[in-house]
């Protein structure tokens, strides 16, 4: 009798642990759905608002001239007075996102949602050197913030719906919905469990799907090339080494300054609307006289790809990028830098590509070869996420031949910015915020739930219970195994892909979550900042 009564409660909690992951998969589908429709109207903003610029400068005249100006500052004007009042809406949005999943801000989702959309389309509107893909993860997450809101959701079940509307937005941005899933797992989790991977790879395609019926079924970049192979196997390896070494150079050449330019943009002592109305300037007589640079860079990536360009032009090219980027980026404007740092990495690739060209006289296929292996060692180089470049490249591509030489430059590139020590630049970014405006997160709580990943050889997995020192102030509520919860003991031994559900003090949550984080994140971490354990 005991037995059957055991066994029905085992039969009923699995029954509830299926209606549960059941009722999450259709969460994560709606949240697929909702960012994507959000993305796409940001892309089709983003390309009305980019001819308007261009028919702005077609027929120039004097008033034409003095109106584009007007408009210019106005503009500067309005997304200074945003990003004071609304923080967190400046820059791509990464760091932001990945602060919200470490519980360290809290976002007002829907003045948010609509404050970073249209500061989106004016900043990269009217030119500046930023990219629409970070954005797009930032609107994706508040989405999903807000579905969690007004379902009334746990704590846990929300940072399932941040990382699907993350994932679906990068998707709905670049037509990648592989890339937008393992972009969400490496670099915002740095972990999966098989239930977060299966939902943000529902919301990835159903964004996917929507983005293919209303904006076309085609890749972003449509480089009908195959990988060539005039090169033997190990003069190719060889190439692309010394070509993966060069990247990884300019990426760490990129990372410090990106956060020189902040800094020293910062410390300019000028009233913010007037260094504003500065920048609007400079962007202004940039779109005027050298529009190439403008924006994220697609119509560049796809010009020097079916032109032929000077090797002198493709400099200036990459040196007017390259510092307009940093310009762009140092306002704290709402915009990315993910489409930038592909144009540089192209740009790279086909001076590197025609070198090769001249010098071995081969075929002129390896310039638009090199420039794909660009696109994905420069991203690898500063964002540290090899497999997101990889898919990613892929996908944006649609062409899998070149698929050994992505790999490759990849790991190439990763290997030698960890020897040159160069960090993951949005995880610098997120160092470098400031959290102390939100100290009225879960202010309604004295209690809070946080969630921590087990990845495999970090300080949690394989360990007992009993035999972890937990933070003060903690209680290890439950575990999710397997798509199960359970309420562990001292004996319970944690397995990698676990998730811990722990209850918290809502004064100290940032700092514990952040420690526990990085005890079931990371195999090395810092005791810096350490809460006082019992």
């Amino acid at each position: 009798m005991k037995n059957d009564l055991l066994n029905l409660l085992t039969d009923w909690q699995k029954l509830k642990s299926r209606k549960h992951n059941l009722l999450l998969i259709f969460y994560s589908l709606l949240t697929g759905t909702l960012s994507g429709a959000v993305v796409i109207l940001y892309r089709l903003g983003l390309d009305k608002i980019g001819i308007l610029r261009e028919k702005l400068f077609e027929n120039i005249s004097v008033w034409n001239f003095c109106t584009g100006i007007f408009i210019f500052i106005l503009i500067g004007v309005i997304l200074q007075f945003l990003v004071m009042k609304f923080p967190l809406i400046s820059g791509s949005g990464i760091p932001q996102v990945k602060a919200l999943l470490m519980q360290k801000i809290h976002f007002r989702w829907l003045p948010e949602l609509i404050l970073k959309f249209f500061g989106g389309l004016l900043s990269i509107g009217v030119g500046l050197s930023l990219g629409r893909e970070g954005p797009s993860i930032h609107l994706g997450a508040l989405v999903g913030e807000g579905i969690n809101e007004v379902t009334g959701r746990s704590e846990m079940e929300k940072k399932y719906f941040i990382t699907c509307g993350a994932s679906a937005g990068l998707a709905a941005a670049f037509n990648a919905p592989l890339a937008g899933v393992i972009f969400a797992l490496e670099e915002l989790h740095k972990f999966f469990s098989p239930l977060l991977l299966i939902c943000t790879l529902i919301a990835s395609i159903t964004a996917d799907f929507l983005t293919r019926i209303f904006l076309g079924y085609h890749p972003v970049f449509n480089f009908e090339v195959t990988a060539p192979t005039e090169f033997n196997p190990l003069m190719e390896i060889f190439l692309i080494l010394i070509f993966g070494i060069i990247m990884s150079f300019m990426g760490k050449l990129f990372s410090d300054n990106l956060i020189k330019f902040q800094k020293v943009y910062k410390k300019i002592d000028l009233n913010p609307y007037f260094k504003a109305a500065c920048l609007m300037l400079i962007a202004f007589f940039t779109a005027f006289l050298f529009k190439d640079i403008t924006g994220g860079g697609h119509n560049l990536i796809e010009k020097i790809t079916q032109y032929p360009t000077p090797v002198l032009i493709l400099f200036l090219l990459l040196a007017g990028k390259f510092l307009y980027t940093l310009i762009s980026y140092s306002s704290g404007f709402p915009g990315g830098i993910f489409l930038p740092m592909l144009v540089i990495g192209a740009l790279l690739g086909k001076i590197y590509g025609i070198f090769i060209v001249n010098l071995f006289g081969v075929s002129d296929i390896y310039i638009t070869h090199y420039i794909i292996l660009g696109m994905a060692a420069y991203f690898t180089a500063v964002v540290r996420a090899p497999i997101t470049g990889i898919i990613l490249i892929l996908e944006m591509t649609g062409n899998f031949s070149h698929l050994f030489a992505l790999t490759f430059i990849s790991a190439v590139s990763y290997i030698i910015t960890e020897f040159i020590n160069l960090e993951p630049v949005y995880d610098v970014l997120f160092n470098n915020m400031s959290f102390a405006s939100n100290k009225d997160i879960n202010k309604e709580k004295k209690i809070i739930t946080v969630t921590i990943p087990v990845i495999a050889d970090s300080k949690l997995s394989n360990k007992m219970v009993r035999d972890l020192k937990w933070p003060a102030d903690t209680l290890l509520a439950g575990i999710r195994r397997d798509g199960n919860e359970f309420i562990p003991n001292g004996n319970t031994i944690l397995k990698n892909g676990d998730l811990l559900v722990i209850l918290t003090d809502k004064e100290k949550a940032s700092v514990i979550a952040y420690y526990l984080y990085e005890m079931g994140t990371i195999v090395k971490f810092s005791k810096k900042n350490e809460p006082k354990k019992e």
